[in-house]
């Protein structure tokens, strides 16, 4: 199931970037989307951006809150981190209630798919995600905070 969801982002996201791409700069923002009950927001940046390519979307299932986090660079990063930390809205503001945080070394990519199983149904959840890549002793970040998902 997670390789056809991957299937669709990758089709899903060639066909948004031909059409619904914001310049910015050197920096390109597509715009967010939603496959089905899942919320996704992805960046691409400049060919000289080790973070080049990051996605983060949380989606509601059958009790559980799936997230999927993706880093990919066009380059081999003597280590990539991901820190996802998953906020819940409380009284009108974000309260981050669980962290999940993964390193990988001498790597292009990093992928992870944590659930939790502890949500309250009607509650609003979102994930605030920080890629990490560090190339030749510099390190980069970039921060995604993704749409808002209802539990379910």
């Amino acid at each position: 199931m997670r390789k056809i969801k991957l299937l669709l982002l990758t089709v899903l996201l060639t066909s948004v970037l031909s059409v619904g791409v914001n310049a910015q700069g050197d920096r390109m923002i597509v715009e967010e989307s939603r496959i089905g009950n899942t919320l996704l927001r992805a960046t691409l940046d400049s060919v000289d951006d080790p973070l080049s390519y990051c996605t983060d979307s949380i989606s509601s299932s059958s009790g559980y809150l799936v997230i999927d986090s993706n880093t990919f660079s066009n380059q081999t990063c003597d280590k990539l981190e991901l820190q996802i930390n998953l906020q819940e809205n409380k009284n009108g503001s974000w309260s981050t209630i669980k962290t999940y945080s993964y390193t990988s070394y001498n790597t292009s990519s990093i992928s992870k798919y944590p659930t939790y199983s502890s949500q309250t149904v009607g509650a609003k959840y979102r994930v605030k995600t920080y890629h990490y890549a560090e190339v030749d002793g510099e390190t980069y970040v970039k921060i995604i905070t993704s749409p808002e998902v209802t539990a379910k």
